[in-house]
């Protein structure tokens, strides 16, 4: 399982538009300067989180973005797989629901046991938790 630089930024990002007013939209160039990611590159990631309906858009010259869903029930797991699609520890393990289909191979419940507790993590990592450690942090 690995979480690709795209993920990690659409991460940041999310993160960065959970922290702002509900009302407020935040423009392109305002998230990348304070991620420090490249506009082309966040505007790829903006464009599919976008289609995942994670964000929501807004043309025109006061246009930008701004989170569409609760960063309360929104999970990092979420994001990471919007992006990326289903994670996986190994391509053995990909769509496997549920370790009675492993058959008794060692190695690959051993794995699965791994997969499982970190998309645990990840699904219960929500953007509202991360958002409180982010402000605890500052202070």
């Amino acid at each position: 399982m690995k979480i690709t630089q795209e993920s990690d930024y659409a991460i940041k990002i999310v993160l960065y538009l959970a922290n702002i007013d509900e009302d407020k939209i935040a423009s392109a160039r305002e998230i990348c300067d304070s991620e420090d990611i490249s506009v082309k590159f966040a505007l790829k990631i903006l464009r599919r989180l976008v289609q995942e309906k994670i964000v929501k858009s807004y043309r025109g010259i006061k246009g930008g973005f701004q989170l569409k869903q609760n960063p309360a029930k929104l999970s990092v797991k979420d994001v990471i797989e919007a992006i990326q699609g289903p994670l996986a520890i190994s391509p053995e393990l990909k769509g496997i629901k549920n370790k009675n289909k492993l058959a008794g191979n060692v190695v690959n419940e051993f794995l699965y046991d791994i997969q499982e507790e970190t998309r645990k993590k990840l699904t219960t990592m929500t953007f509202g938790k991360l958002k409180d450690e982010q402000n605890k942090k500052k202070k």
